[in-house]
């Protein structure tokens, strides 16, 4: 089998042919396999060989002669396997038809490998067990059942990496024991490729039914089987193969873009180029061959009855994969077995699916039993994707002027891959208001820029957040964002500063006498960490605990509170902070990551009786993907859990939940875990940063402690949300405004149409408005200062009133408090000083900011003639005689003169203040309203293909001329690149 995320193959027509015994239930009807197995070194029988159709359960061994036989319910193409340890297997690939009977004489050949083997397995190095960890990942896959599925004497198996290509190969089968679905499965590894995008294996298997301990058991495996076969290609192959896919909840869609193999897709499912078809009228089939085959296009396939926890699209969260097809077409079963895995490849949910969630050939579903949603699996289900703002700033600390430089960031908040092209709202602001907002346009996944510090702003912390329309679906506080501090000419803004103390119960909750384990962080209002002391009273006066944070201002103590009486922390300053609430019974979670570097030791406390002691779940996942999951029923008091590290995969902030029977959380805990071997260079302090609220990471000698304190004290990135589909993923900045009458009335139902303008960019649109006037553009990308036109469409009013909103920005950014990195006194002072010599300085020594004339919409004009007031009582057609051997003026319009005064043929193209004109309009005008009029011999008009050259009438700022037409011209800033 092979899979990967993208590819796509050339089209193909078939003729479709209308056979009257095509269904035929031939799988009713057994087929038998009989023959003999001799030595071809001896000529001698061989007992004891293992006669099977490879991927499925049927199967059988030689007698002491050798002989054997094989009944089978099945027909079509199959795959007849004889292996035995120390001899080179055997495999023919034959076509069954119904009742039949198959005689094989076999040999088999000694293999020399064997023995050489034999001496080397059992001595594997760490470098063989670090890539023998990649490879279970690979090969088992990721899911719950390969959680629980454990291959036996793995020592057998070469592993190498070459190239980014792990490797892996097999002289022997081995033996994988699947505890989730009850099989026992004799594997012959043959090949097995691996990278971080795509993978392929080949192999024979055996299955072999395990024997359940009771009928409780049998029915959760007959229910896991089931659920992994819904959704599978299996599934969908053999609904396709019985013209059921519909009914069976696929849906099918066909790429319209037939120019290119490359899958590409946007963000909302509703808005790519997808053609649906059903699938059941585009497969043939080939009796003679008992197959079905399914011609070369690029299908993408949907599973109507489950969720994927990684959802594809923002508008869409179901199973959804990629089917690639190589060559002219791909056959399989009626039972939906591929003849060939090699022609096939499938990305997105059906990829995930390996050994692990593989079923014999031969299973059979059973339809009794419905698939376990995944809406049932608690907390990850309702997991929509999420982005990561990383926000990295020159310095922390700016004196008035300074120049501000930043970089942002945006990654997959899963795979921490970048996203291709975004718009990202950067503002700056303090805790009272804001005073920059800025869209940026993001491609690549980063981008750099710059923030000039006003000589007039006030002194302060400050924060830059960022986020996109589609952040505004999550919790603001998990936006990017990161503070720094404004120096100004004034030094007692330093001084008494405030301290904040927090408290955080490491379950989320206070319960009563049972350990809880209670974080503590001290930071200035300002957000500078502070070190502090005092302790904990109870109601009366008792002390219970010290209370101390470090100079990094974070600490942690253990209190088992009697009861439910309030508790209060009282300060060395003298200050008191009240502890959270306590709760009379329930749960507490305790996590130790630092105890024991090989073990994650989980403690769960309870306070509850006997009769109160229920199942529950035990998950970890790491940024939504499930990396560990049990059930947890408590016998005690004290349930404990040990979960080896190197059986937890993946790097970054792990969450551990507990969820009751209705999968409602009840505990939540995070830790930190590296897969890698040295954890100090695996960290990324951004990455890190990004998974906690209010979290700043300052170097440190001890990671893995100063982690476990920032852990403790912070709140996580939650990973489950409902829904988000009501804000749309933005592709450019929309123009929206409102156009009134001169009476004030609105003008309803009125076309608008626009022009936007900037250096590089002329984009043109259309609009209506609605019954309250407003109106609103479909989203375009234009860059810097950008001049843009208005004019509603209306012959029944004149002098229109239009308004237009060039904020961009959607919403005003929380303010939230942030930690900043300390500043000494000593640097304070200095930023001080140079904040006063920069406030001394008059303004009038800055470069004045001159701004583009996009009335003239060219570098230079050929000629000018500015108009005075002597001529002011001309019409145009008078001024235009000025010009005279430059253009001719007609009926028609205005051409040039060339050499030789000539009258060409050549029309010059006409604009007043740069907007194109009729020549009609054009001759109303009189000098009266005309500033200049522009001639431009080599200027060519977009979508004017048959002028060349252009004169353009530049009208005086008083001019009424616009306003009658209902038209007006703004001035505004567009996206940064």
């Amino acid at each position: 089998m092979r899979n990967q995320t993208h590819g796509a193959r050339n089209q193909v027509r078939f003729v479709f042919l209308a056979l009257v015994f095509l269904w035929l239930p031939f799988s009713n009807i057994a087929q038998t396999l009989t023959g003999n197995i001799i030595d071809d070194a001896t000529n001698q029988p061989l007992p004891f060989v293992n006669v099977f159709i490879s991927n499925t359960t049927k199967g059988t061994q030689t007698d002491v002669k050798g002989n054997f036989s094989l009944r089978i319910q099945t027909s079509g193409y199959v795959k007849v396997v004889a292996s035995m340890v120390g001899f080179k297997s055997f495999e023919q690939e034959v076509v069954l038809r119904p009742d039949e009977t198959r005689r094989f004489s076999i040999r088999l050949q000694p293999d020399t490998r064997f023995l050489a083997e034999v001496k080397v397995a059992g001595k594997r190095d760490k470098q063989w067990k670090r890539l023998y960890k990649d490879f279970q990942r690979e090969f088992l896959g990721r899911t719950k059942n390969a959680r629980n599925c454990e291959i036996k004497d793995p020592y057998f198996i070469d592993l190498s990496r070459k190239k980014q290509v792990l490797h892996a190969t097999s002289s022997r089968p081995f033996e994988i024991h699947n505890k989730s679905l009850g099989y026992d499965i004799e594997y012959q590894l043959e090949q097995f490729n691996a990278t971080t995008t795509t993978y392929e294996f080949s192999g024979k298997l055996l299955y072999r039914e395990m024997t359940a301990k009771n009928d409780a058991q049998q029915k959760e495996w007959e229910l896991a089987r089931n659920d992994a076969y819904r959704g599978s290609i299996y599934h969908f192959l053999r609904a396709v193969a019985h013209k059921k896919s519909q009914s069976e909840g696929f849906r099918v869609y066909l790429d319209t873009d037939t120019t290119t193999q490359r899958i590409s897709r946007n963000r909302y499912f509703r808005n790519n180029r997808l053609l649906e078809i059903n699938p059941d009228t585009l497969a043939y089939t080939d009796v003679a061959l008992q197959r079905v085959i399914l011609p070369n296009r690029k299908y993408e396939i949907h599973y109507l009855h489950r969720r994927d926890p990684q959802s594809w699209y923002f508008d869409l969260n179901r199973e959804v994969t990629w089917l690639t097809i190589k060559g002219a077409a791909f056959a399989f079963s009626y039972d939906g077995i591929p003849e060939n895995s090699y022609q096939f490849e499938t990305g997105g949910s059906m990829s995930k699916k390996r050994i692990a969630d593989l079923l014999p050939n031969d299973y059979q579903p059973n339809d009794s039993l419905s698939s376990t949603l995944l809406e049932q699996a608690g907390l990850i289900p309702h997991f929509q994707k999420q982005e990561k703002f990383l926000l990295q700033l020159s310095q922390s600390h700016f004196a008035l002027g300074d120049t501000l430089r930043y970089q942002v960031e945006v990654i997959d908040a899963t795979s921490h891959q970048f996203i291709p092209q975004t718009i990202v709202y950067l503002a700056i602001r303090n805790e009272n208001n804001v005073v920059w907002q800025q869209p940026l346009w993001i491609e690549n996944g980063r981008l750099s820029g710059h923030w000039v510090v006003p000589d007039s702003l006030q002194g302060g912390t400050y924060q830059l957040i960022a986020y996109n329309n589609w952040a505004r679906h999550f919790d603001e506080r998990f936006w990017g964002r990161t503070s720094f501090q404004v120096i100004d000419a004034s030094v007692s803004s330093a001084q008494n500063d405030s301290i904040s103390v927090a408290f955080f119960p490491e379950s989320g909750h206070l319960i009563a006498e049972l350990p809880n384990r209670v974080g503590v962080r001290s930071f200035t209002k300002s957000g500078a960490p502070v070190a502090v002391d005092g302790w904990v009273l109870n109601a009366t006066n008792d002390t219970l605990m010290t209370v101390k944070t470090n100079g990094q201002g974070y600490g942690n103590f253990f209190i088992m509170p009697p009861s439910t009486q309030p508790l209060r922390a009282k300060l060395s300053n003298g200050n008191e902070v009240s502890l959270p609430a306590i709760r009379p019974k329930g749960y507490v979670v305790n996590v130790d990551v630092l105890r024991d570097t090989a073990t994650v030791i989980i403690k769960i406390y309870n306070n509850l009786s006997a009769q109160e002691w229920k199942p529950m779940r035990l998950l970890i996942h790491l940024r939504g993907q499930i990396v560990y999951e049990a059930i947890a029923t408590p016998k005690g008091n004290l349930t404990t859990a040990r979960i080896a590290k190197e059986d937890l995969e993946g790097t970054g902030v792990m969450q551990v939940t507990l969820l009751d029977a209705l999968n409602n959380p009840i505990a939540n805990r995070a830790f930190y875990h590296s897969s890698d071997e040295d954890d100090d260079a695996s960290f990324h302090s951004q990455l890190f940063e990004s998974e906690l609220s209010a979290c700043y990471f300052a170097t440190t000698t001890n990671l893995a402690r100063t982690l476990d304190a920032l852990l403790l004290t912070h709140e996580v990135r939650p990973y489950s949300s409902s829904d988000a589909t009501v804000l749309e993923y933005e592709s450019g900045l929309t123009l929206r405004g409102i156009i009134k009458q001169p009476n004030g009335r609105p003008v309803a139902n009125s076309p608008v149409i626009g022009l936007v303008q900037s250096d590089s960019t002329a984009l043109h649109f259309q609009a209506s408005t609605d019954a309250e006037g407003n109106f609103a553009s479909t989203p375009m990308l234009f860059f810097g200062e950008t001049n843009i036109t208005i004019q509603a469409q209306s012959d029944k009013i004149k002098n229109a009133s239009i308004a237009l909103d060039t904020r961009w920005t959607p919403i005003v950014p929380q303010w939230f408090w942030h930690p900043v990195q300390h500043l000494s006194s000593s640097k304070r002072d200095s930023l001080a000083q140079v904040s006063r010599q920069r406030h001394a300085v008059p303004t009038t020594t800055q470069a004045p900011n001159v701004s583009k004339d996009f009335r003239r919409p060219y570098l230079k004009a050929d000629s000018t003639l500015v108009i005075d007031k002597s001529d002011h009582a001309f019409p145009l057609l008078r001024l235009l005689g000025e010009f005279h051997g430059q253009i001719k003026p007609k009926t028609d319009g205005v051409y040039w003169i060339e050499k030789g005064e000539k009258v060409s043929t050549r029309k010059a193209f006409l604009s007043i203040d740069g907007l194109p004109t009729s020549w009609e309009s054009l001759q109303a005008l009189s000098g009266q309203e005309i500033e200049a009029i522009d001639i431009i011999r080599h200027f060519q008009a977009s979508n004017e293909p048959t002028t060349e050259g252009m004169l353009n009438v530049i009208l005086k700022p008083n001019s009424r001329f616009w306003t009658e037409q209902n038209l007006k011209r703004f001035k505004a800033n567009g996206l940064i690149k």
